[in-house]
């Protein structure tokens, strides 16, 4: 393992600005440096990186960390990789530590297993060259040489032990393990076989272009049509897209990206001239696989079998897409007819007609709307209600962004009410009129409690942009800050209590940049993300910093004193004193004084 003292002493060695400005053309804005994000398609820059924070943002996709995780998203590089390219380029030699017997069985499995998959890859596309059947069902179906290479297409042999000629006999234990957690071999009662037989292959990458699964299809009548490897270490359903890592060039140059149901979709559409298809894996689609996507492109267009599993294919991705929905970001759903696929469909009517199709994609608004009303009549009252009832889950999952209030103005007058009235129906907040004829008592007591929430956001912003500042209080200080966020709420106790822990475990010197990605990995990631945002174009010095938390200690710990001497009096007043409440206030006083 690579000690963490090294890690964070590099990034404070190594520029961020110089290493993003490889790739990526940065122009001087502010304090930051701006430009084209390289991590999804835009016009107009939304990245930016800090050279005071050593930190890398992008507004528009959510992009972000250190030099670091720039080479492993940009260069596809692994962790200790990019920590290497790093050390060397400023002339350092990465320090070792010894690790735990298991971490290191566990790296090697990892690194076995990975091998394993790439060697399979590399022997079914050999014996898909000898086999005239599997290439004539891959010509049947349109697919050329050149996309069968681009793609890795293979095939894996009607045997039921074939890998041995790879891999040697099953009959080693070892082997075999590492073959069966792969879900390459299955293991029976009596004997160790190959999952895929007679199956034109298709290898599954992740991100880095490394093979991590299959997806096999059979060649003639059988059962089940389409065979993918199961879960392993390497291998997610739900976080993996097929395709994604060959479409990505023709994902930017077409401007958007199309999701499919199948692999063979996917293929048949690259060779008809759309290189930026995806497909789920069997899997309904998941909030995994639209991150990936909208950091790719900023339009989606599902495409799904007009059928009643193509109709449930499309409302699971709706529900993943809604929470993930920017005013940026657009969405559509296309619905073709029963006889055809995205691939049948190109075919018939040809490449304008397809694109045609996309371009009149039903957009996610209408699409929710007819989810919502789905078999109920918008003439009647009860028709109407239902569809109100229906509409209340999807529309509360969508952030509060101009989209879901559009949404919700054109739902309105489709059910003939009041947009109020239904934003009040879906527990929605709505703007209200402030009153002038407030009373004075409540009044002090909303500037009391807005005070205590601008400290406890104020305390918040400083110890995420200098965690030191954690390090330094003492039991009495600590308490002092959760009791200032507790007032604010439980949820705004639970973070500061976690922030102030991961204060605690960093090193003294610790950066922006290695804080926030520690922060990454806490419970509390996407809240820490949304304050990180607000931080980009915060510009402030350790030495002003340090002076205004102490200066905000300070006055908590006045206020706490107030309070108290304020409860004490009361119950003088009401004849309820507890012992030693008199002396407790005379100390309280002398201590404000």
């Amino acid at each position: 393992m690579i000690p963490q003292s090294f890690i964070t002493d590099l990034l404070n060695r190594v520029d961020v600005v110089e290493i993003v400005g490889r790739h990526v053309t940065l122009k001087k804005a502010g304090a930051n440096f701006q430009g084209l994000c390289p991590f999804h398609n835009e016009k107009s820059p939304s990245f930016s990186v800090s050279p005071t924070k050593q930190f890398y943002h992008c507004f528009g996709c959510g992009a972000h960390g250190s030099a670091i995780s720039f080479l492993m998203e940009y260069s596809g590089l692994t962790y200790v990789e990019a920590i290497e390219d790093l050390a060397r380029s400023i002339g350092l030699t990465v320090p070792k530590e010894e690790r735990r017997p298991a971490d290191v069985q566990k790296q090697k499995q990892a690194l076995a297993m990975g091998e394993m998959m790439e060697r399979a890859a590399n022997y079914y596309r050999q014996e898909l060259k000898q086999s005239q059947r599997a290439i004539d069902y891959l010509k049947g179906r349109g697919l050329s040489g050149e996309i069968a290479k681009r793609y890795s297409l293979g095939y894996a042999p009607d045997a039921w032990q074939s890998l041995e000629a790879v891999f040697g006999s099953y009959q080693q234990d070892e082997l075999a393990k590492v073959l069966i957690e792969a879900g390459m071999v299955i293991q029976s009662e009596s004997k160790r076989y190959d999952r895929f037989r007679d199956r034109v292959m298709f290898p599954i990458r992740n991100t880095k272009g490394q093979v991590i699964a299959f997806g096999g299809r059979i060649i003639d009548a059988g059962e089940p049509k389409y065979l993918n490897s199961p879960e392993t270490p390497l291998f997610s359903k739900g976080h993996t897209l097929y395709g994604l890592f060959e479409g990505r060039l023709g994902i930017r140059d077409k401007g958007y990206v199309i999701v499919c149901e199948g692999y063979m979709d996917v293929v048949a559409l690259a060779q008809l001239g759309f290189p930026n298809a995806v497909a789920t894996l069997g899997t309904a689609c998941t909030s995994h696989h639209v991150r990936s996507l909208m950091r790719q492109a900023d339009r989606i267009v599902f495409s799904f079998d007009g059928d009643a599993a193509g109709r449930r294919a499309a409302k699971r991705a709706l529900e993943a897409t809604l929470p993930m929905m920017a005013d940026d970001k657009a969405v559509s759903f296309l619905f073709l007819p029963t006889e055809h696929d995205p691939d049948s469909y190109v075919r018939a009517y040809g490449q304008e007609a397809f694109e045609a199709a996309i371009r009149s994609a039903m957009p996610l608004s209408e699409y929710l709307i007819e989810v919502a009303a789905e078999e109920q009549d918008l003439k009647t009252p009860e028709g109407r209600a239902q569809t109100q009832f229906h509409a209340k889950p999807l529309i509360a999952a969508m952030p509060a962004i101009a989209l879901r209030s559009q949404i919700l103005h054109e739902l309105a007058r489709r059910l003939v009410i009041s947009v109020p009235e239904l934003e009040s129906f879906m527990g929605l907040k709505t703007a209200q009129k402030v009153t002038e004829s407030v009373k004075p008592t409540p009044e002090k007591k909303e500037k009391a409690a807005s005070q205590s929430v601008d400290l406890a956001q104020q305390i918040v912003k400083l110890l995420m942009l200098y965690p030191a500042l954690g390090k330094r209080i003492d039991q009495f200080q600590k308490q002092l800050i959760l009791w200032v966020a507790e007032k604010r709420s439980v949820k705004a106790h639970e973070l500061m209590q976690d922030l102030l822990s991961q204060c605690e475990q960093m090193p003294p010197n610790v950066g922006f940049a290695v804080f926030q990605e520690q922060l990454d990995q806490s419970a509390h990631a996407k809240t820490y993300a949304v304050l990180r945002e607000r931080l980009m174009s915060t510009e402030l010095s350790y030495e002003y910093a340090q002076e205004d938390f102490f200066g905000m200690l300070k006055k908590l710990e006045l206020q706490s004193y107030k309070e108290e001497m304020t409860a004490i009096a009361q119950r003088m007043g009401e004849g309820k004193a507890l012992p030693g409440d008199p002396e407790k206030y005379r100390e309280l006083m002398a201590k404000l004084k």
